[in-house]
């Protein structure tokens, strides 16, 4: 608004207010005692009848709220008038901002500091610490997950080693174990988040040193080696600890595959199971065919069926018209129940979702024999979990690197784990498996059994782990 439309306004609510309260005057006249009793008398006497004394009441009563409403009128223009001087001055305030903001963004760009933005510090004494130093500080006070149950304070895991099996996690939490910066637990392998979910949190929790602070704890961390080849265990354990950090050791897929063999015959004679009854390569030619028939060719039935809708959308969009629309004939196999298979230990993969749950080589078998080879395709069961973790949040040890250079992978592990470097002493290998070397028929075979899997992995992780090809 300009400067002589503000003048006029003000003129006019000037005169306005004069007019008002010259009949506000005159109302109060009309309205005093002294005019209403003359009144009343003269209308009496001037007329034969007269005018009945209620009514005139009631005229008393109409004029006085008259006089509310101008009182209102007036108190209304004068918060106008308030108005518009206050708008006035916040247009001289926002303009003169404007322009002071104006001139500071071509101060900055002339400083050629248009697109720095400092993140902001805290200041600590002499240290200058940022947001993202304070976070990691706080956390290497409070690493672990801490939860209230019932007056208690349960504290669950700041790390997990997710796999893999007969890869080295046993020699891991034994010397981890050693560390004064890491909480003890009441075993290794505590299988929650594969078998024991239902048990509940506090179950869990049980099984780990607890503390009655949340500050200068130690960490918590658990090694089962079968949550990374578990399809319910990735998403359970996002729910539960999305910040966990977690380890996966990998070793050569063929020595992992046979150390296993050996390994559960081992467990089996242990735990006075059934011995198994199946030579090594028995058991592998048997799996790759469960393997073929239920995961790839599910996967094949999934690609085949998705290009045939691509197809059909193509043809559409091209406004075409086939001549005759073509058969889709292909049956899953994954839900194809496979009786003439003469399988025997995986005799029951005929119902393919027995022993490959989603339809990918994960697995909940908890059996020490169950998949030798599928435990051993690392790309797929890596690739899963990034669909809830990020790569970084997870550290990869190589097997071979424990006996050839422990000290160098136990210092790496500290530097994730943010704790202290110290001095384990003598490394000792924990639940070697003694066996026999393999037959270099079905280690070939093996080699180019693992040969892409193992070429997927190198290129996902930028890493060659140099295994055999």
């Amino acid at each position: 608004m300009s400067t002589t439309s503000m003048i006029l306004t003000k003129k006019n609510i000037i005169i306005l207010s004069i007019i008002i309260i010259t009949i506000i005057s005159y109302q109060f006249y009309i309205t005093s005692p002294q005019f209403t009793s003359n009144t009343i008398t003269n209308t009496i006497n001037t007329s034969g009848k007269g005018l009945d004394y209620g009514e005139l009441l009631n005229l008393q009563k109409d004029l006085k709220a008259q006089q509310t409403e101008i009182r209102k009128q007036l108190e209304n223009i004068k918060y106008s008038i308030e108005d518009i001087n206050n708008n006035q001055n916040n247009k001289e305030y926002y303009n003169n901002k404007l322009n002071d903001e104006q001139e500071e963004r071509e101060n900055n760009n002339n400083d050629n500091n248009i697109n720095k933005i400092k993140k902001p510090t805290y200041n600590n004494g002499d240290e200058i610490i940022n947001y993202q130093e304070r976070i990691r500080k706080k956390s290497k006070e409070q690493p672990n997950t801490c939860i209230p149950i019932e007056g208690k304070l349960l504290c669950l895991p700041n790390f997990i080693v997710i796999g893999t099996m007969k890869s080295g996690t046993t020699f891991l939490d034994y010397y981890l174990q050693k560390h004064p910066q890491i909480a003890h637990h009441s075993k290794k392998e505590i299988w929650y988040f594969n078998s024991y979910y239902g048990n509940g949190i506090e179950w869990y929790a049980k099984h780990f040193e607890q503390y009655s602070s949340l500050e200068n704890q130690k960490l918590i961390g658990e090694a089962t080696p079968f949550y990374i080849n578990n399809p319910n265990t990735a998403p359970r354990l996002f729910t539960t600890l999305k910040n966990a950090k977690l380890i996966l050791l990998l070793r050569d897929p063929i020595e992992r595959s046979l150390s296993q063999y050996h390994f559960s015959i081992q467990w089996l004679n242990r735990n006075k199971s059934p011995p198994l009854e199946y030579s090594f390569e028995h058991l592998i030619h048997e799996e790759a065919d469960v393997i073929e028939t239920c995961v790839r060719g599910h996967e094949r039935y999934r690609e085949a069926f998705k290009q045939r809708k691509e197809s059909q959308r193509n043809g559409q969009e091209q406004q075409e018209q086939p001549e005759q629309p073509e058969q889709f004939d292909m049956v899953d196999p994954f839900y194809t129940l496979h009786s003439e298979k003469n399988w025997t230990f995986y005799k029951d993969c005929v119902r393919c979702d027995k022993c490959f749950q989603i339809g990918s080589i994960l697995h909940t078998s908890g059996h020490p024999t169950f998949g030798m080879l599928a435990k051993s395709l690392y790309f797929e069961q890596l690739d899963y979990w990034l669909n809830f973790f990020p790569l970084e949040q997870i550290h990869i040890i190589r097997y071979e690197d424990i006996s050839s250079q422990p000290e160098s992978v136990l210092s790496e592990l500290e530097d994730f784990l943010d704790i202290n470097h110290i001095d384990y002493g003598e490394f000792k290998p924990r639940n070697v498996v003694q066996h026999d070397p393999m037959e270099e028929e079905i280690r070939n075979y093996l080699i180019n059994y693992f040969r892409q899997s193992n070429e997927k992995l190198y290129n996902l992780l930028n890493r060659d782990f140099k295994w055999q090809s």
